[in-house]
């Protein structure tokens, strides 16, 4: 081996230690905190939230079928102001797509129809 060679070696090597000797010595921790956080326990629903869509999508059947049954504006705005009124559910139709949307009184929206 000519010197040139030994003296890339040397400079690898001594690169590689000095690498190795600043490296962060937390990183298997780490690894551990995220695997114990990939494996817990899904998150939970509050009872609010759930009860909620639950409404939306009593809100979203009743105004499908009034629709279906081909009743007046004035009946289904009396059903969308029934269902604003008991469940806090505001029922709105898409105009592009003709599907209903229930969104919250802030108008944020909780459910939507979908195609079938």
């Amino acid at each position: 081996m000519d010197k040139n060679a030994k003296t890339l070696f040397i400079t690898l090597g001594g690169a590689l230690l000095l690498i190795w000797m600043l490296r962060n010595k937390t990183s298997s921790v780490n690894t551990k905190e995220l695997l114990d956080v990939k494996y817990a326990e899904p998150k939970k629903v509050s009872d609010t939230e759930s009860k909620l869509k639950e409404n939306a999508v009593i809100g979203l059947k009743a105004m499908r079928e009034a629709l279906n049954n081909n009743e007046n504006k004035k009946e289904l705005d009396k059903l969308r102001s029934m269902v604003l009124q008991d469940y806090g559910i505001n029922i709105m139709m898409n105009k592009k797509t003709g599907l209903l949307r229930a969104m919250s009184k802030e108008g944020k929206v909780i459910k939507e129809e979908t195609r079938d």
